[in-house]
Parts: structure tokens; sequence; C-alpha cells
């Protein structure tokens, strides 16, 4: 049965439908329908599992996203404000940088424990399996979808 829901989940959200049609916001709603389909069918939770589950993992990608978003934030702030800042400036920068690292480390050890709580193990390291192999489904996607594109764009005139 979950493998039924999953190919047809991921039948009707192939990434080819993310064309121009949808909004970001749309776009990003539909990867996490892909995602929440993929891994419940890659750790096989039992309705009990996965109400215990998706709102911890929800919650932990939630602030995981927090911590990406603030990184982010700096790193373009310093790509466009490199040469105003000083080296104090960009030395303080960096070391947020690396904060934002142990934070996420943090965040993971934190969730790790939690999911042992409501996963067995066998099932806490297939979710980190199936996140890897969701992430390079996905780039996989976007390889092949970059592919199709070049194929349609005309040649860059010299």
């Amino acid at each position: 049965m979950n493998k039924v829901l999953l190919i047809i989940l991921l039948a009707t959200l192939n990434l080819n439908a993310f064309s121009q049609q949808y909004t970001k916001q749309e776009k990003i709603e539909r990867l996490k329908a892909q995602k929440v389909a993929f891994i419940t069918d890659k750790l096989n939770l039992t309705t009990e599992e996965a109400q215990n589950f998706w709102p911890l993992y929800n919650e932990f990608f939630k602030q995981k996203e927090k911590i990406s978003s603030d990184k982010k934030q700096i790193t373009i702030d310093l790509r466009q404000n490199w040469d105003r800042y000083s080296k104090k400036e960009k030395t303080e920068l960096a070391d947020k940088l690396i904060l934002f690292r142990v934070k996420e480390a943090n965040l993971e050890q934190e969730y790790h424990e939690k999911f042992k709580t409501v996963l067995d193990i066998d099932k806490v390291i297939k979710l980190y399996n199936a996140e890897t192999q969701f992430k390079n489904y996905l780039l996989k996607q976007i390889r092949s979808q970059s592919s199709i594109n070049e194929i349609d764009r005309p040649a860059k005139r010299k």
C-alpha cells in the first residue's frame, strides 16, 4: 500500500510539473509532500509511529531551516559587502558561520535522541539514509531537468 501511494504521489508531483505554472511556495509544499511520502515509505512507519514521528520531524526541520536561513543571510551579506568589511568584521562573520554549523550539529544530536524515543534504532538509521536518498533523487531530477533545458536553449554566440 505504501509503495503504491509513493508511486502515485511521485508521479503526480514529478519535478517536470514544477514549470512556471507554480509559485515558489507551491513548489516547496509539493517537495515537502514528496519527502513525506518518500520517508514514510522507506521507514515503513506504522500509523502510530507516523503520528508520533511527523510532528517531531517537522519541528526539527523547521528549526533546521531557520538556522540555514540565518546562515544564508550572513553568507549573502558577506559576499555582497565584502569590500566594505574590515578584517575584524569579516572574522566576526566567519565565526558566526562556524557557530551555525555547531548549532546544526547540536540540533541534530538533540533530535537524534528524540527520534529514538518514537522510533526503534533501525528506523532512525533508515531515516538518515532516506534523507540522503531523497536529496540524491532531487539532485538527479534537477540535473536531468537542467540537461533538458540545455538542449532546448539556443547556443550562446561569442
